[in-house]
């Protein structure tokens, strides 16, 4: 939140997950004094809390480029959805559609005018489609704040969206630290190609569960683009079974202006970058008879982390042949199944879900681990710590760094790499941390080291490789 004094306005408001989750029904704050809401993207994380304030009395604006609206109106839907399934929604359609009505598109790069004080910028961040960096200039005064949030800073070395804008002046900066003060192999899509032809050489399928938005797209080019050069073989068949996906892949063929000159060349020449042989989009139902046919294949189903939805329903058929493989390609919470199969769990208990009268139904089947399991972490869509050092580079001199947006030692520990590579003050604020922004005070001078990664430590969880 920003207090400008005249203004409240909130840079995001997402849904909490794992041990933090009970936080998500607590607004510490008056909903109904926050003049603006500016989001940098569609990830339930970022945005999944903003129906609630509609309902708590915000009546503002919610600010986000044209892409985010569109994505956030199909993703806060399914996650009402959702939450209202399990007795658990924190808000109803009426507060779903104030927040759709009240928000507002903006395009890239053009400065808006909030009031006589305040103005925004929406810069591209290269993380999923339609996400941004956001630059904020606040009169103080004779003077002017300038603040840059970053949001999520995207992996430059994935193929399918542009990359981060480069920012070069700002006061005050807010950086995310997901990945932390870590270095991340380049992504190597033909060492994935590879892993899944063994596997189908075997008599083996594969079963990639995958979030709904951005993973399942980029998959899906990838797969397109191995199995043009070969290394996937043609004919083999791709079944994918979220109907929330097919919408989301339909937002990025029309947005395909913001893809990299390396995807938008192949778009551009009249072949569909999400279209291949022998690819099928159906329903769970049809795609789980698929297993039937005894015929090796790619299954791409939500969700990610196998807690839900219709992943774990192919894990179950998949799970007992040690020729099959499953490919976890996303960042699995604690204590899900995706994150316990790809500890190296031996047994796992797998939630079957079922509709019974319009009401959620879980059972559970417990089964042992025989299928190959396998990490693939040049998925990441998160900038790691070189390459956020790197994009701070840019500027000549801040006042300061707030580290945010990471688990604790991560955050900490990239304030600190910040503060010894660049030379600028930088701090990792614990919840609740207010802090007094001004345009007068010290600026602290970029030390211009020349490479700023240098022994900088390997990924021990993004970008890295673990099988069973």
């Amino acid at each position: 939140m920003i207090n400008t004094g005249k203004a409240r306005i909130l840079i995001d408001f997402g849904l909490f997950y794992g041990e933090y989750e009970a936080r998500n029904s607590v607004i510490d704050f008056d909903a109904a004094e926050i003049d603006f809401v500016l989001l940098t993207h569609a990830h339930i994380d970022h945005a999944g809390r903003i129906p609630l304030l509609y309902r708590k009395g915000f009546k503002g604006k919610t600010i986000g480029t044209d892409a985010t609206k569109e994505i956030s109106a199909i993703i806060l839907e399914m996650s009402l959805g959702l939450a209202e399934k399990q007795e658990a929604a924190l808000y109803d359609i009426g507060d779903y559609s104030r927040m759709m009505d009240n928000f507002m598109a903006v395009p890239y790069d053009q400065i808006l005018h909030l009031n006589s004080e305040v103005s925004v910028r929406f810069r591209r961040a290269g993380h999923i489609l339609g996400s941004s960096i956001i630059e904020l200039w606040i009169q103080d005064q004779d003077q002017t704040i300038k603040i840059v949030a970053t949001g999520d800073l995207g992996n430059e070395s994935m193929s399918l969206l542009q990359g981060p804008d480069i920012v070069r002046e700002g006061d005050y900066l807010l950086v995310e630290s997901t990945a932390g003060p870590v270095r991340r192999a380049d992504a190597d899509f033909a060492q994935f190609g590879k892993e899944i032809r063994k596997t189908l050489k075997m008599g083996g399928s594969i079963l990639i569960p995958a979030f709904v938005l951005d993973r399942t797209q980029s998959i899906l080019y990838i797969i397109g683009m191995l199995k043009s050069r070969g290394i996937i073989p043609l004919e083999t068949p791709v079944y994918v079974d979220s109907s929330t996906a097919h919408k989301i892949t339909e937002i990025y063929r029309r947005y395909s202006y913001y893809f990299n000159s390396e995807a938008s060349k192949h778009f551009s020449s009249d072949s569909d970058i999400f279209t291949f042989p022998h690819l099928y989009e159906m329903s769970s139902g049809d795609a789980l008879m698929m297993h039937d046919r005894g015929q090796p294949a790619i299954y791409i189903s939500s969700n990610a982390m196998l807690d839900h939805a219709n992943a774990p329903k192919h894990l179950e058929r998949m799970i007992d042949d040690p020729k099959n493989l499953l490919a976890i390609v996303g960042w699995q919470a604690p204590d899900t199944p995706g994150w316990k199969l790809q500890r190296g769990a031996k047994s796992i208990r797998i939630p079957l879900e079922s509709y019974k009268d319009g009401k959620l139904d879980v059972r559970y089947a417990e089964k042992s681990v025989k299928m190959r399991v396998k990490t693939f972490g040049m998925f990441s869509y998160h900038a790691d710590g070189c390459q956020i050092l790197r994009w701070l580079s840019n500027f000549s001199e801040v006042k300061e760094v707030f580290v945010v947006h990471g688990e604790r030692n991560n955050a900490l520990d990239l304030a600190d790499i910040i503060t010894e590579r660049l030379g600028f003050k930088a701090s990792a604020p614990e919840l609740g941390t207010i802090s007094h922004l001004s345009a007068y005070g010290k600026k602290y001078t970029n030390k211009r080291i020349p490479d700023l990664c240098s022994g900088m430590r390997a990924s021990s969880r993004i970008g890295s490789s673990s099988e069973q």
